[in-house]
């Protein structure tokens, strides 16, 4: 048996095999493979309970609060609306409240002139121009209602008038959500600007 052991005999092999040069055949030590333990499996899903027991009654809140923030939101608005439409248009304005059914609208009246009488007319459906229109949440009631310190939570329909210098009438309104929230919705009567306050 003729034993090739020089680097010209190797290179007579090569030549005769060419496969020989491209064929490579690398062994590497074995990988260890990394996985998760059961221990660290358990501490990471005990982390998402403490996580998820934190935020869901966060989460949970905000949601009950939604209701009294969009109700508080919507009655600022209709209060605005109303003096902005009067000053605008030089004209009265009322916001009409139908406590029983929850809804409130601002609706044209027509000149100031038209008010110089003391009596003041029960707003009728269809009655001026409408505006805007809004309803309360469900989950929202009418706790009190005042207007020109006359407490009218049991009244059909009430008129808050706001003139066209911006003043207004007295206004009053509590609300309160299913949860026990309280806010109070006032007008300043020289401005007819709405102001909110948190009573619980």
């Amino acid at each position: 048996m003729n034993v090739i052991s020089d680097n010209l005999g190797a290179g007579h092999a090569a030549r005769e095999f060419p496969l020989m040069r491209s064929v490579a055949v690398v062994f590497h030590p074995l990988r260890s493979v990394h996985a998760f333990t059961l221990i660290e499996i358990m501490i990471v899903v005990a982390i998402l309970a403490i996580v998820m027991t934190v935020t869901i009654p966060a989460f949970v809140l905000a949601q009950n609060r939604r209701p009294m923030r969009l109700a508080t939101e919507g009655l600022m608005e209709v209060c605005a609306t109303a003096r902005a439409q009067a000053i605008l248009r030089g004209s009265l304005v009322e916001m009409r409240i139908r406590p029983q059914d929850y809804t409130f609208e601002v609706a044209t009246l027509g000149s100031a002139g038209s008010s110089s009488s003391g009596a003041r007319p029960e707003p009728k459906a269809g009655d001026g121009h409408r505006l805007f229109n809004l309803k309360l949440p469900e989950e929202i009631g009418i706790e009190e209602l005042a207007v020109n310190f006359q407490l009218l939570k049991e009244a059909e329909s009430v008129a808050v008038r706001f003139q066209p210098n911006g003043a207004s009438d007295e206004f009053a309104l509590v609300i309160r959500s299913l949860h026990g929230e309280l806010r109070k919705i006032t007008l300043d009567p020289v401005t007819g600007r709405a102001h909110y306050d948190v009573l619980r």
